[in-house]
C-alpha cells in the first residue's frame, strides 16, 4: 500500500513538471525576438560635389548722389522725404534768395566797374598810341599805358567769370536744388530753417532698383571669380541670383582680400541698403562616390566603416575614405555604386542587426 502511494506521488510530480515545460514552450533561458531598428538607407552613386565657402557684405545702392547747393543760405523749403522716389530734374529744396540776390548784385556791380575801367583803359591807350607815334610821348609812358590796359582787360574777364557763376544765365536758379538722377531719397540731411554752406550735402539720392555688394574675396581664391558669372546671395530666408560686375584691380593690404562687386536686382525694393547678405560659392569640385559624413563611423583603432543594408540586415563594411566636400565624405574602397548605405541611424547599430527603412521623410 505504501509503495502504491509513493508511485502516485511521483507520477503527480512528473505531471506537474511536464505542465511547466509545456507552458514555457521549450524556449531556452534568455532567448528574445530581435526588434528591427528603424534606419534610413539609400543607394550609393557617383556624383559631382563641391566644397562651399561663404562671404558677407553690406548692400549699397547701385548709384548714389550727394546733392548740395552751390551757394550758402538758409533752407526755406524741402519737399521729398526719406523713401520718396524722385526723377532726374525733380525739385528738392530751396534756400532764402536774399543772400543769393546780394551776391548777384555784387557781381553785377563788379562787372560794370570792370567794364567801365577796361573801356577807359582802351580809350587812354588809343590816345597814348597817337601821341607816341607823333613823338610827343616817351616809350616808357607808352609802355605804362599798355600795361594798364592789359590789367584792365584781365580784371574785366575775371568779373565776367564771377558774374557767370552767380548771376542770371550761367548762375540762374542756384537758390533751388534739383535731383541729378532718378532714384529714391536715401537720406534727408538738412531741415527747413537750417543754414547750409555751399557744397554741404542736403540729400542723398540712390538708385535702389538694383543694389550692389562688395565681397571681400581672399586673394588666393580670386582666380575663380570672373565678371559676368552668377552667384547666389542670401538674406535671412530669402535668396537671389546676383551677377559679378567687377573684380577690383588691387589687394587690400590690411585684410589680404580683393573686392568683388556683385549687383542684385531689387525691383520690389524689399532688400534695403545697409543689410548684410551672404554669398555662397563653390571653392572646389570633385567627381566620385560620396556619402553623408554621418554614415561613416570610426571607433578607437578600427578602420572607418559603414553599414550596408543587405536582406534587412545591417552589414558592417570597412571602407577607405578620401576628401570631405560640403559634409559629404568620399569613399574610395568598400562601397560600389548601387550598394544600399545606411545614412541615418548607423551609430545605433551593431553588425547583423535587423533593420527596416524609415517611412518618414528625412528620418
Amino acid at each position: 500500500m505504501l509503495s502504491r502511494k509513493r508511485s502516485l506521488a511521483l507520477a503527480a510530480v512528473l505531471l506537474f513538471a511536464a505542465t511547466i515545460l509545456s507552458a514555457c514552450g521549450g524556449k531556452k533561458e534568455g532567448q528574445q525576438v530581435e526588434e528591427a531598428k528603424v534606419v534610413k538607407f539609400e543607394a550609393a552613386k557617383v556624383d559631382k560635389v563641391s566644397s562651399y565657402s561663404e562671404l558677407s557684405g553690406m548692400l549699397e545702392p547701385f548709384e548714389v548722389s550727394a546733392v548740395s547747393f552751390e551757394t550758402s543760405g538758409r533752407v526755406v523749403e524741402m519737399v521729398p522725404k526719406e523713401g520718396d522716389r524722385v526723377g532726374a530734374g525733380s525739385f528738392l529744396a530751396r534756400i532764402d534768395a536774399t543772400e543769393y540776390s546780394l551776391q548777384v548784385a555784387e557781381a553785377e556791380n563788379a562787372l560794370e566797374k570792370a567794364r567801365v575801367g577796361y573801356q577807359k583803359a582802351k580809350d587812354d591807350l588809343a590816345r597814348m598810341e597817337q601821341l607816341h607815334s607823333q613823338g610827343a610821348l616817351s616809350d616808357a609812358d607808352f609802355e605804362k599805358s599798355q600795361n594798364s590796359s592789359a590789367v584792365a582787360e584781365k580784371d574785366y574777364q575775371l568779373a565776367q567769370q564771377s558774374y557767370a557763376l552767380v548771376g542770371p544765365g550761367g548762375g540762374q536758379g542756384k537758390d533751388s536744388l534739383k535731383s541729378p538722377i532718378s532714384g529714391t531719397v536715401i537720406a534727408k540731411l538738412s531741415a527747413v530753417g537750417q543754414v547750409v554752406s555751399a557744397g554741404t550735402p542736403v540729400y542723398r539720392i540712390g538708385q535702389i532698383d538694383t543694389l550692389k555688394v562688395i565681397l571681400p574675396v581672399p586673394d588666393k581664391e580670386i582666380s575663380r571669380w570672373k565678371a559676368g558669372e552668377n552667384i547666389t546671395l542670401l538674406l535671412y530666408q530669402d535668396s537671389r541670383i546676383g551677377q559679378v560686375t567687377r573684380v577690383y584691380p588691387s589687394t587690400n593690404q590690411s585684410t589680404g582680400t580683393i573686392g568683388v562687386e556683385v549687383t542684385i536686382p531689387n525691383p520690389r525694393h524689399d532688400w534695403y541698403p545697409g543689410q548684410v547678405v551672404r554669398a555662397r560659392y563653390a571653392t572646389e569640385s570633385k567627381e566620385g562616390l560620396f556619402v553623408p559624413v554621418e554614415a561613416v563611423l570610426n571607433q578607437g583603432m578600427d578602420k572607418p566603416y559603414v553599414f550596408l543594408a543587405i536582406n534587412d540586415k545591417a552589414v558592417k563594411t570597412q571602407v577607405t575614405t578620401g576628401d570631405l566636400f560640403d559634409n559629404k565624405l568620399e569613399i574610395l574602397t568598400g562601397v560600389k555604386p548601387g550598394d544600399q548605405v545606411i545614412v541615418k541611424g548607423a551609430d545605433m547599430l551593431f553588425d547583423g542587426n535587423t533593420i527596416k527603412q524609415s517611412e518618414v521623410a528625412g528620418k
